[in-house]
């Protein structure tokens, strides 16, 4: 889901474009019915409510970690951009 911006406007000097949206590490993050808390004004199954977005980055090899409350059109230095199909 890349926003206009994140494809045609650079914010800094070196930035090629290169935003979380359109990162192989960013992936969106949903509620769960069995954890908490659940979201407002839901009721019943909350699991395709959207919650926010996540960075699983793997960093010099080790595991991947999840880095919850990410935000959707920012960027970092260890961008790798989603291939294209």
């Amino acid at each position: 889901m890349e926003s206009p911006d994140c494809v045609h406007k650079s914010t800094e000097g070196w930035q090629n474009g290169s935003y979380c949206c359109n990162c192989n590490f960013h992936f969106e993050d949903f509620y769960h019915c069995t954890t908490n808390p659940k979201p407002k004004d839901h009721e019943g199954c909350v699991c395709g409510v959207h919650k926010g977005w996540i960075c699983m980055v793997s960093i010099d090899g080790e595991d991947s970690r999840a880095h919850s409350d990410w935000p959707e059109h920012s960027m970092c230095e260890i961008h790798i951009r989603k291939d294209t199909k």
